[in-house]
């Protein structure tokens, strides 16, 4: 049986996502209403219709810390993921959602509260994409002067991880007895309190959630660092990663099966979808034209302030024709160094040219039957489930072109799944509950 391709709508609420400029419309003038939630749900009907797994919100708690990323909208503005999520659940019924919070930020017992809630509105549709923060900014919103270190950060998520197992586990399967009779509600012996206290959270219980049948969302990570692809092989039911190729694809599936053998796990239960924003067009002229149109739009600007965004250091300072074998990057570590492990010497110049925008031969720039192509060989040789898929153009009409010409070539080949066979996000990606 062919191997089975995972697709997911990797979107922010905002006006773009991590393409530089995707909010721009490249085929008419027209007001992006990014705010609207009729845009949301035209999204999300289309990725319904087109069976993805998930739309999976990324988050951001600071940005417009320069002036170029106000101008092109580089992860700014932001608004809030879960209250959107909690409206698209209600009308959207079979799509998942996923959405990020962070450790470092977020109280844990109002973090474990409202995911425990959404996953009973959803009926099992959500996923925690589980951050450490990675920006100063974010630090300076909520009234500290910087983050902490970066393993630090990733030491607290650990411990973070603890007391919310704790919350999710602290009432019995059978604690709810719902006697109307007896007038019963829950047995007080089977719902117990956590008393948590460890170095850095703490938090006493009952938890004030009754467990949903699956007790926590889906759980996903974002591990590139070293220490971060262990606390992925740790807690992650999902992984989400990045990568320049087949090679440093088949290089990261291999250290985290390594990594979570070591855990007890079971390699082939963690799905991991990687970053991608496949253009299909009816020729592969077509497909290059649009392509070609949509990097051009991309200032040399835009892109090192999405760098900026993404490592925490303002990159303006810096001689962007300089190698950055010495720069020191506080923020997302893997992000860079899928670049400057692969070539030292490489220029912030260089790196701008393809940040997560893409190369001239990008192999998942074509017609249907190339693009699809493309992703079977990197699945096939590279390991993984699927991907991540960043809209490169304004997202409603992106996504329908992938529907509309890519989803069908994929069914054809039986790669793709012809309808929904499950209920909960859990069975959309490992086909389990």
């Amino acid at each position: 049986m062919p191997k089975q391709i995972h697709l997911s709508g990797f979107m922010m609420f905002a006006p773009a996502s991590h393409m530089p400029l995707s909010w721009i419309h490249p085929r008419q003038k027209m007001t992006h209403r990014w705010y609207e939630s009729q845009y949301w749900e035209s999204i999300a009907l289309t990725l319904e219709r087109g069976g993805f797994d998930m739309l999976f919100l990324a988050d951001s708690l600071h940005g417009g810390n320069t002036p170029d990323q106000i101008r092109y909208a580089i992860q700014f503005p932001v608004h809030d993921p879960v209250a959107l999520i909690t409206y698209l659940s209600a009308t959207i019924k079979k799509l998942g959602f996923a959405v990020t919070m962070s450790t470092t930020f977020s109280p844990v017992f109002s973090l474990a509260r409202t995911l425990s809630t959404l996953d009973h509105l959803t009926h099992g549709r959500v996923g925690w994409n589980i951050v450490a923060s990675f920006g100063t900014g974010e630090a300076r919103n909520f009234g500290l002067n910087d983050l902490p270190p970066h393993d630090e950060r990733y030491d607290r998520a650990e411990e973070y991880m603890e007391a919310c197992y704790a919350l999710w586990d602290s009432w019995e399967d059978d604690a709810m007895v719902m006697d109307m009779e007896q007038q019963v509600f829950a047995d007080p012996a089977k719902v117990h309190r956590v008393d948590f206290v460890g170095r850095w959270h703490k938090t006493q219980g009952p938890f004030t959630v009754v467990p949903s049948p699956r007790r926590r969302p889906f759980l996903f990570q974002a591990g590139q660092s070293e220490r971060g692809k262990t606390f992925a092989a740790m807690h992650a039911d999902g992984i989400f990663s990045v990568a320049r190729g087949r090679r440093q694809m088949r290089a990261y599936c291999d250290d985290i099966a390594e990594r979570a053998e070591c855990n007890g796990r079971d390699p082939a239960s963690i799905p991991i979808l990687w970053a991608a924003a496949p253009l299909v067009a009816p020729s592969e002229a077509q497909a290059r034209e649009r392509y070609d149109e949509i990097r051009a739009r991309i200032p040399l600007q835009a892109s090192l302030a999405q760098m900026s965004a993404h490592w925490d250091v303002d990159l303006s300072k810096y001689d962007i024709d300089r190698s950055v074998s010495d720069l020191e990057v506080p923020g997302i570590k893997g992000l860079f160094e899928i670049y400057s492990k692969a070539e030292p010497d490489i220029t912030l110049r260089e790196i701008a040219k393809t940040y997560l925008s893409g190369g001239d031969r990008n192999p998942f720039v074509g017609t249907p039957v190339q693009v699809a192509d493309a992703m079977q060989s990197f699945l096939e040789e590279g390991g993984g489930n699927g991907f991540q898929i960043t809209p490169s153009y304004y997202a409603p009409e992106y996504f329908a072109d992938l529907v509309e010409l890519l989803v069908p070539v994929l069914k054809q080949r039986g790669v793709y799944r012809d309808a929904y066979t499950g209920t909960t996000l859990r069975e959309h990606l490992t086909g389990n509950d």
